[in-house]
């Protein structure tokens, strides 16, 4: 039998006001193991599930990771795999790109990924994470409710949506960088394949100067995904803005702005 129990944070009145609670930390946490919030506990027989993250999980990629034991030891292999869906009573919609895997890490017993939180634009629901999973002789699915803060890394544009995937923080030197681009209908999101992008990254230093750095522009590689790299030569503040050519039609822009690079 599953069992679930669902950790629920509660701040008391007089406690100091703490920098995780504040609009900017939701969307630049920090990867410290210092800060990370427990979401779930799974136990299904002799394997226990701990569902983490750095922080709030947010729209747009967000990580988290599985802690996952029998009998007490880290689990030293297993497949689990996150997919977010925003619901509003009888319809649901699910991440375009579809459950993520989490990979092993160095870490024993902790497997990581970053799914996508995608919202239809405008519109009122809520959240919920379902988590596969199968690890020594135990295996099942779970449907967890979550809370997600809104963000910058989803933008909504000429009726789609351009999403903001890698890299999920940001780090000074060459980064794969990558964005999905999706069309809503219905209750699914269709990917958009026949889009030019181009770059223009931008470091603001002040008093009107600042510049920009290297970077490659994204071609598309598959489902709506497009690739390139950038390379931030510098950390602290930086703005991305990201124009969008499709054939027939009037150039796009959307802007991600105030993000930090560390």
């Amino acid at each position: 039998m599953i069992r679930i129990l669902l950790v629920i944070v509660c701040f008391l009145t007089g406690c100091a006001p703490s920098i995780t609670d504040t609009d900017f930390f939701r969307e630049h946490p920090t990867d410290s193991e210092d800060t990370s919030v427990e979401l779930a506990v799974i136990k299904d027989g002799r394997l226990s599930i701990n569902l983490m993250a750095p922080d709030s999980l947010r729209l747009g990629a967000s990580i988290l990771w599985v802690e996952a034991a029998v009998d007490g030891v880290p689990a030293s292999d297993g497949d689990f795999r996150v997919l977010s869906k925003w619901a509003a009573g009888a319809q649901t919609v699910s991440s375009p790109l579809g459950a993520v895997k989490l990979v092993r890490t160095d870490r024993p017993g902790r497997f990581e990924g970053a799914p996508l939180f995608i919202a239809p634009h405008g519109e009122e629901g809520y959240w919920q994470l379902q988590i596969t999973y199968a690890a020594s002789g135990e295996s099942g699915e779970a449907v967890l409710p979550v809370e997600i803060q809104s963000s910058i890394w989803v933008q909504y544009t000429d009726g789609y949506y351009v999403s903001w995937v890698r890299p999920v923080h940001p780090v000074t030197g060459l980064d794969v960088i990558e964005f999905a681009l999706h069309r809503l209908v219905d209750e699914q999101f269709l990917p958009l394949e026949d889009a030019g992008i181009d770059l223009f990254p931008w470091m603001d230093m002040g008093a009107g100067q600042g510049h920009s750095t290297p970077y490659e522009a994204p071609v598309h590689v598959h489902h709506g995904r497009y690739r390139g790299s950038v390379n931030f030569i510098m950390s602290g503040g930086w703005e991305m803005t990201v124009f969008i050519q499709r054939a027939g039609a009037v150039q796009d822009t959307v802007y991600f702005k105030g993000f930090t690079v560390s």
